[in-house]
Parts: C-alpha cells; structure tokens; sequence
C-alpha cells in the first residue's frame, strides 16, 4: 500500500470512528441527560487543555444566511493577511470542509489525527457515566479549537451549530457576535414562535461584547435587543450601520455592490447569488467594521477581493447551463424557500416549466417549502438523499398530499431523480434541487463527477 493510499485509508477509519457517535434516529442512549446543555463540550475541552482559551473569536448565529455571513467575513479576514480559521456545518461534500483556515479545508491527515488524539477524551468523558456520549458535533467542534490553535490562526470564525444558547460552540467569548435572520426552523428543539427561537439564538450575546444583527422581524429583533441590554453589549444593526450606495444587478454574475461605512467604502463584486445575500454581505461588512474597533485593520479594497472570492456551494448555485439549466438550493423552510423563490423569478423569469427535484430529512417541514413554489406550477419529483435521516418518499409524499400538492414521481435516489427530469425537461425549462442542503449536494455531485464521502458505504466504528 502506497504512503498516500495508507493516509486515506487511516483517514477513512476516523470519519468513521467519528460518525460511531451519530445519533441519527434520535434515540435516547444509556445515560444521556434529557436537554441540550454545556457541561459534555465544556469537559471535553478541559481534558484537552482547553484550547479555545486565549483565542480571537466572531461568533455567528441565526436561521439563514449564517454559513455564507460566516464565510464572507472569514474569506474578508484572510483577504486581510490575518490567517484565519472557519468552522461551520453541514458537510456539503466532505466533512474536512466543516474546518478550515484560510479558506482551505483541514487535510486529511490532520483530520485523521485530531480524532485519534482526542479520542481518548472522548472516552474519558463516557467513562465519567454522569453526562453522556460525546455528540459527532461537539467532538467537531473541540477539533476545531484544536485545529485553530495548532495552526496558529490568528482570528476564527464559529458558526452555531443548532440554536445558539445551549450550542456547542457556545463556550467562546469573541471579539464580536452575529445573529442573522432568524425565522421558524428547528421548532421541535427551539421552540415553535419567533420570540422563543430568537431568545436561544440571542443566548450567544456575551457580556459587554458587541452584536451585529442583520434585518429581523420586528418580534425577534426586540428579544435580541433586550438581550444585549440585559448583558450590556453594544447593538449594532447591519441596515443603519451600512449604507448601500450603488446597486449594479448582474443576473447569473451576481451584483456589484458600493457599501458604505461611516469612515470606508467597499465595492465587492458579490457572485453568490439571490438578493437574501446583499444582506448578508451588509451583515458581515457591518462585522468587519466593528472589528476595526477592537485593533483589527481592514483594507476595503483587499476586503472587497476577498468577498469576490467566495465560493459556496449549493446555496443558490447554478449547476449547469444546457441543455437545460440546473439550479439547487439547500432551502428547508419556509423563509429560506421565500429567498428561493425570489431567486427563481430574477434569475430564470422566462422559464416554460420548472422540475421539482425535491426531499428532505426529518424534522423539517417540507409542505411549507412546497407551497412557496406552487407559484411556478412545478412538477415535483420527489426522492431520498443518503442522509440517514431522510424523509422516505411515503412518507414525503403522503404531507405533500394531504395539502394537495402533487407529486409528478416519485425515484429512490437524487441520481434517477434527475434522471427523470432531464428526460421530461426541454432547454427552456428549469431543473431546481431544493428541500434539503443534501439533495442540493448531491445533485452538484452527479454533475461535476465529485464522489461522495459521507453515508455511502463508511462502516461505523463501535461507539466508545
């Protein structure tokens, strides 16, 4: 076996080692406490010296738009010449792309090392019999610190997980907090109204440090302002903090944007497509600017390069082009299925009929979804990703028909789904992913001929 042939497989056998503490059907297990809570991340990290100490943070929450704020301001950072790490989820790809540094994704080397060298801890933590298993999220998350800290990052950005009061990530005090839209998601685990969703992602509000908030409802945005005045911070409100002075609409090309400052001008050519994205660009350049107060120099031009730079996938990503046009979108909600359907009418306004290519996992509501397409008149076709926790085609069928959405077919995986559509699609029409970021995934997987990694065919290691 060849040295590079050995690594990957040496890697191989710690995702694997890594998804052994998956829960993917939310069972209960052996000893686990019943709510979401700190203490398992917080003793983890003190059996590794806890790592996250001493570290520069911005810390990123909300419904949508956080993992493309969180990018913008850690590809803006590094644009700067600060080295700069990034931790976010889901894996689009690849589960090394959850952290990275500099925008580059952990190797796999490094991967494979961080899980053998803090398993023991893992199971440290297990042995302990008073708080759980070790989640698949917050030994990620202790590998990042880790990572961060071993690559000498000067300043990090962390995505929240799920929610933001009891998140795992959580444990960090940054330089600056970012909430983003919040809306109605993950209502089983955060609550079923807009104030209670927004008083656990408000939870990331620290003690005298400085929050951006991007535009929010009015209910969320008086839950997160009582928030930061009950811990003193600063409320920093992305639409008053920038102004946007030019506004160029390039169609599939993005736009061109001016932002102003009170003291700099930015003028990023923003590639990543839908109108959702200028406010979270205006989010993360609100960020930046008030990152400048705590000794960080940014250049605008360098700033406004990095944001050019960017790339996403699977968020409002333009697949293909012909013979017939392939857009995906991993929207889950009905927020983020509203920002979608924007999209479709500015991007693709002249397109004849537009096939569905639609699932999702369980836990989301996916009728909601639905019905903010039904405006296109689409024929949706439904399938199963490779997601353990995907909603089977019964059982997505059967929500769509009880609110008398049709279903067109129905294909046992994303690969005969598209099969299906290309067939019945003609060069003015539009092929559209959506439901789930994993069905949009894995359609850019067929496309551009990348193989999947993750819940293929990986063999679980036994759990700790």
């Amino acid at each position: 076996m060849s040295s590079k042939s050995r690594q990957h497989a040496e890697y191989q056998s710690a995702v694997s080692k890594l998804l052994s503490l998956a829960d993917f059907e939310r069972k209960s297990r052996v000893n686990d406490p019943p709510d979401f809570h700190l203490k398992r991340i917080e003793r983890l990290l003190s059996y590794l010296d806890n790592p996250h100490h001493g570290q520069k943070y911005v810390h990123v929450a909300g419904s949508k738009g956080k993992g493309s704020t969180s990018a913008m301001i850690a590809w803006a950072l590094a644009a700067n010449g600060y080295k700069t790490g990034l931790f976010t989820s889901p894996s689009i790809h690849r589960i090394t792309e959850r952290i990275r540094v500099n925008g580059e994704p952990i190797s796999e080397s490094n991967f494979a090392d961080l899980v053998n060298d803090l398993w023991q801890a893992v199971e440290k933590v297990t042995a302990d019999g008073d708080i759980g298993i070790v989640s698949v999220f917050e030994l990620e998350t202790a590998m990042a610190f880790c990572h961060f800290a071993n690559s000498s990052a000067y300043i990090s950005v962390i995505e929240v997980g799920l929610g933001g009061r009891l998140d795992s990530t959580n444990i960090i005090t940054p330089l600056v907090s970012v909430i983003t839209p919040i809306s109605l998601d993950h209502v089983a685990v955060l609550g079923d109204t807009i104030e209670l969703i927004a008083g656990e992602k408000a939870g990331i509000i620290k003690q005298g440090v400085p929050v951006v908030t991007a535009p929010q409802r009015p209910v969320a945005q008086k839950v997160i302002s009582a928030k930061a005045f009950e811990k003193r911070s600063n409320l920093i409100e992305s639409n008053t903090a920038i102004t946007i002075t030019k506004e160029e609409h390039l169609d599939l090309a993005g736009v061109k944007l001016e932002l102003k400052t009170h003291n700099a001008t930015f003028t990023p050519h923003l590639k990543l497509l839908g109108n959702h994205q200028i406010d979270n660009v205006t989010t993360a350049m609100a960020a930046i600017s008030e990152l400048e107060t705590t000794g960080i120099k940014i250049d605008p031009a360098k700033t406004s390069l990095g944001i050019e730079n960017i790339e996403w996938p699977a968020r409002n990503q333009l697949v293909a082009t012909e013979p017939t046009p392939i857009f995906v979108d991993g929207a889950h909600n009905v927020d983020s299925a509203s920002a979608l359907r924007k999209s479709v009418e500015t991007l693709f306004p002249h397109s004849k009929k537009i096939f569905v290519i639609f699932g999702t996992v369980r836990g989301h509501d996916p009728t909601a979804v639905a019905k903010e397409l039904q405006c296109f008149n689409p024929i949706f076709i439904t399938t199963e990703s490779r997601h353990p926790k995907s909603m089977t085609n019964l059982e997505l069928s059967k929500l769509l028909n009880e609110s008398k959405i049709a279903v067109h077919t129905s294909a046992s995986n994303t690969s005969d789904a598209l099969g299906v559509a290309k067939n019945l699609a003609n060069e003015n029409d539009l092929i559209l992913g959506t439901g789930s970021l994993f069905i949009a995934a894995e359609i850019v997987e067929i496309e551009h001929n990348i193989q999947p990694e993750l819940y293929t065919d990986i063999k679980l290691h036994p759990r700790p």
